[in-house]
């Protein structure tokens, strides 16, 4: 369903007209995100524009003529209007986009429902960064020696955090309700068996059930941002690739003709 905030924006306009400035704002909005997203390997990105069905001409020169709002017949104009997704490498020396492919023809509910919102997460999402050795010995900063040093004391750090301060065994911490001390399952147990009190600050345990417990996860549980924000972008241009092509219709003029 398409979202509300755009379908009243979209209903509140008072012709047709308006409603499609409306799309070619947000399909330059659109535009906008995708320049700002990280480019693959091949340099290109997205580009949108705006599509139209022959029906969208003649329902537009209706609905001038009759002079009808657009909000009793939203979804019936939208339908003859359609996203096209280009993929564009580098601008040509001349100022245009170059085009490496054929569009892909997207639905205003499918513009709104998933591509915009797509671009939007993934423009808030931290960019990355391609960082050679040679570039960072041109900065001057820490040599390669003291980055792996200091890696290898934080991974040791990283272990340590994991490890339970009763039994210093690598695993999954419960942190108390009450005085927030994290310990492992198993040292919760016995110290709630044998004096009922937390080991750290002898809190009472007697009102805390396992159920209240908080489970602090481990590091490695805990999936960065970066990893996240790949998983986002390649299940956005799988989307994209799946969306049908946007044949030219002079293709289908020639094959009529040809029937004729």
């Amino acid at each position: 369903m398409m979202d509300n905030y755009y379908y009243h924006q979209l209903a509140s306009c008072p012709s047709y007209r308006d409603s499609l400035k409306v799309l070619e704002v947000d399909i330059q909005f659109a535009n906008m995100l995708a320049a700002s997203i990280p480019r693959d390997k091949g340099g290109a990105c997205l580009r949108m524009e705006l599509g139209y069905n022959d029906m969208a001409y003649i329902l537009s020169f209706l609905l001038q003529w009759i002079n009808f709002p657009c909000s009793c017949l939203l979804q019936t104009c939208l339908s003859f209007c359609y996203v096209i997704v280009h993929k564009v490498s580098i601008v040509l020396p001349d100022g245009r986009p170059k085009l490496t492919s054929l569009g892909r023809k997207a639905s205003i509910r499918e513009f709104y429902d998933v591509i915009l919102p797509s671009l939007k997460r993934l423009r808030t999402n931290p960019l990355e960064l391609d960082v050679s050795e040679g570039d960072i010995q041109a900065f001057g900063t820490i040599p390669k020696k003291k980055i792996e040093k200091r890696t290898n004391n934080s991974d040791v750090d990283m272990e340590r955090e994991d490890e339970c301060g009763i039994c210093l065994e690598p695993c999954t911490k419960m942190v108390l309700p009450n005085c927030c001390h994290a310990m492992c399952i198993n040292c919760y147990h016995d110290w709630n068996m044998r004096s009922v009190s937390c080991p750290f600050c002898r809190g009472s345990l007697k009102r805390v059930n396992s159920g209240d417990l908080w489970v602090l996860p481990c590091m490695g549980d805990v999936v960065d941002q970066k990893t996240v924000s790949k998983e986002d972008k390649k299940r956005f241009y799988n989307f994209i690739n799946k969306l049908p092509k946007d044949i030219p219709d002079a293709v289908f003029l020639v094959y009529n003709d040809y029937l004729i």
